[in-house]
């Protein structure tokens, strides 16, 4: 069959195809695989003909989802009445959770609804994205062509094709959507392409920043990771002379990771990756704590192992190949292209956050280019950041008159002090999208979802009954 959005398209023909089902602590569990056009979310970003006449148009890759059906016998609804709801997973380059217990978010959600985990394009069991596939593709610019087709336009027309599928006999063909982090930027772009798809949409620390340039985006989180700083030392006073100490150390002394390169004062500062939730936070502390275990002459083999697994993007080439892009929304948006290492040219005006500041403050979710110069697992994708970071031509993330006057029902929830998703833009981005509603949250941080999912989701829920 062909997907609503193909019609009239001469790309490959989308396939499907169910694969093992099981029983797994109180879920029927069931993976599904399904081929997709690579170039087909173009015709959402760009256009039709820019599918089409892509140089990759003839490729599929495979994108695969696990349906989870919760196995509760006293819920409201049978399995075959609850309707279907696709997951978005936070990003860009993760692949979707996968359910070990019956409880938290995706116990709360499996009780109204078939549960659909979708591993995005790239990432998890679908065709993956990684060091190995892109410099297979051949020099920079064939990598660059590959690498365009992994964006938010792509992975919403890969979730029409899954729901296309798996609705396909049903009296409603439309599903729901819950977003996470970068689940909600592509929540935002769902809304904007294909909305007549859409049920009703939740999404938590998601709110996009649609209405901002990059560098304003920046310069916004930046000033929260700052006051994360400032409250983790009130915490823990002797830890920001203990992180001073550490980076004069390493400005003075060659310490090596376990990966065989060598830790930079501005390098730990990628420790600030513990401050970005409550449920890893106090994480940092028991880090710095092992630094000197061994004597004051060298780090210990504790704190560098820890180091190697905070610094290195081994497991998540995507993330850092790809994050500035998810903010290059087009040439007439509020943020044209290129970005040009927008984080870092930020930095460079903030001089709190340089590795030799009296105090040293840690950095967030920023990428910077010298990490494909140090990090073993990017360095091999060194070209083709920087031709990215540089790229001019990218295509639409999202329909801003769409948006505007959105009609399907979207609830999010929305927290103070995060250092990642900014409160403020995000109540932005909710009063110019229409038919939403904020839940606020003062404590709650980027990991709300994970860490008290269900009460959150329980708000959403609440804010749903009185906009449906």
């Amino acid at each position: 069959m062909t997907a609503p959005h193909l019609a009239g398209a001469t790309l490959p023909a989308p396939a499907h195809l169910p694969g093992a089902s099981y029983t797994l602590v109180g879920y029927e569990v069931t993976d599904h695989w399904f081929t997709v056009p690579l170039t087909h979310g173009l015709i959402f970003g760009k256009d039709k003909d820019a599918a089409t006449e892509h140089p990759l148009a003839h490729e599929t890759i495979t994108v695969f989802a696990r349906e989870i059906v919760n196995t509760d016998k006293t819920l409201a609804l049978p399995p075959e009445k609850r309707p279907y709801m696709v997951y978005l997973q936070g990003g860009p380059g993760f692949g979707s959770p996968q359910p070990l217990n019956d409880g938290g978010w995706v116990g709360e959600l499996s009780k109204t609804h078939r549960l659909v985990l979708l591993d995005q394009r790239g990432t998890g069991n679908s065709s993956p994205l990684s060091v190995k596939t892109l410099t297979g593709r051949g020099d920079t610019q064939a990598q660059a062509l590959y690498a365009e087709l992994f964006r938010a336009d792509s992975i919403v027309a890969d979730a029409e094709v899954v729901r296309d599928f798996l609705l396909k006999d049903r009296n409603d063909q439309r599903w729901s959507t819950m977003g996470q982090s970068f689940g909600g930027f592509l929540t935002l772009s769902y809304l904007s392409f294909a909305p007549e798809s859409l049920k009703d949409c939740r999404m938590t620390a998601g709110l996009a920043p649609i209405r901002a340039h990059v560098d304003d985006v920046y310069r916004h989180t930046y000033a929260r990771m700052a006051e994360r700083n400032k409250e983790f030392f009130e915490w823990y006073p002797q830890d920001a002379e203990l992180a001073t100490h550490i980076a004069d150390h390493l400005r003075k002394h060659t310490e090596i990771l376990p990966t065989g390169e060598r830790l930079t004062p501005h390098r730990f500062q990628m420790f600030g990756r513990y401050l970005g939730g409550n449920s890893r936070v106090h994480g940092l502390h028991y880090a710095l704590q092992s630094a000197f275990a061994e004597g004051d002459d060298h780090l210990s083999e504790q704190f560098l192992r820890a180091a190697g697994d905070i610094t290195s993007f081994y497991a998540q080439p995507v993330y850092a190949l790809l994050h500035e892009a998810i903010y290059a929304d087009g040439q007439d948006s509020p943020s044209p292209a290129p970005t040009n290492w927008s984080a870092a040219r930020v930095a460079s005006e903030l001089p709190e956050f340089a590795p030799d500041a009296q105090q040293l403050l840690f950095t967030g979710e920023h990428i910077f280019p010298w990490y494909f110069d140090e990090d073993p697992a990017l360095t091999p994708l060194h070209d083709l950041a920087h031709l990215l970071a540089g790229k001019g031509d990218w295509g639409r993330l999202y329909d801003h008159a769409q948006l505007a006057e959105n009609q399907v029902p979207l609830v999010a929830a929305a927290y103070e002090p995060d250092v990642y998703v900014d409160y403020q833009h995000s109540l932005k981005t909710a009063d110019f999208v229409g038919n939403t509603q904020v839940w606020s949250s003062p404590t709650h941080h980027h990991d709300g979802l994970s860490a008290d999912g269900v009460m959150i989701l329980r708000r959403l829920e609440n804010l749903l009954a009185n906009l449906s």
